[in-house]
């Protein structure tokens, strides 16, 4: 037909876009049907929006990688607590019902294998913004097509975000990130003259940000989006790159 659009064009594609109150977090109440401990966190979104990440009061930072998120649901359509108890402990000291307040995050591979989040908002109108929030991150086209680049982008903001306390990270997240190419890794780091072996204790394992107590050298993680790559580069003239370089 003369004159009609193709459906890219009547869809009106968007690009990713995380509102104010998602990259500063909000406070929320997470909860399992296993068990009747609640947990406080405060939940995030990185500027980009690929991950969802919250700290409980350990300090201990977890994420959810949204392109898995398959739905976000909140009042009578999210998950209730089945016991008393665990109902009475969420509903304490909150305002509105609590029924108004849940919200609950189904994600997996695929639609068969899904998990939930179970989160309890301490107001109705902070529920119903971050589950729309949610979904329209969730089920942006342009984020499910991602380039390249982009994905690259995506793998080294994984790795900010999985830092140590002391806002190191580990090498094993670096490892499991780059699990397809172990050897290229172990080069990189052999380079600048950091540990390259996983170290089974959790109290000496190697970490990515403390300086080498022989050469006493720094080293710094990041992303150079012209050059498509991930570098791993130290104070020193050595430079190792992970990634993918452009041609």
């Amino acid at each position: 037909m003369a004159g009609a659009q193709p459906g890219v064009h009547a869809l009106q594609l968007k690009p990713v876009c995380v509102s104010d109150s998602l990259k500063k977090g909000t406070k929320f109440v997470k909860w399992d049907d296993d068990t009747t401990i609640v947990t406080p966190i405060i939940l995030r979104s990185d500027p980009q929006g690929f991950f969802f990440y919250w700290t409980d009061q350990n300090k201990e930072t977890e994420l959810l990688d949204l392109s898995l998120v398959k739905d976000a649901r909140c009042g009578k359509h999210a998950k209730a607590p089945k016991d008393p108890k665990l109902r009475e402990l969420l509903d304490v000291g909150n305002i509105g019902r609590l029924e108004h307040r849940m919200i609950t995050v189904v994600y997996g591979p695929d639609l068969v294998n899904i998990s939930y989040l179970n989160l309890v908002a301490f107001q109705e109108e902070v529920a119903k913004e971050w589950t729309n929030e949610v979904f329209n991150l969730a089920t942006n086209l342009l984020a499910h097509n991602m380039s390249r680049d982009a994905f690259l982008e995506k793998a080294y903001t994984k790795l900010k975000l999985q830092v140590t306390p002391e806002g190191r990270i580990p090498l094993k997240n670096l490892y499991r990130l780059f699990s397809a190419d172990r050897k290229r890794v172990e080069t990189a780091l052999e380079a600048c003259s950091l540990p390259s072996s996983r170290v089974e204790t959790d109290a000496n394992a190697p970490t990515l940000g403390q300086s080498c107590a022989e050469a006493r050298t720094h080293f710094n993680l990041h992303f150079n989006k012209q050059n498509k790559m991930i570098k791993l580069a130290y104070s020193g003239s050595s430079m190792r790159y992970l990634g993918v370089r452009k041609k």
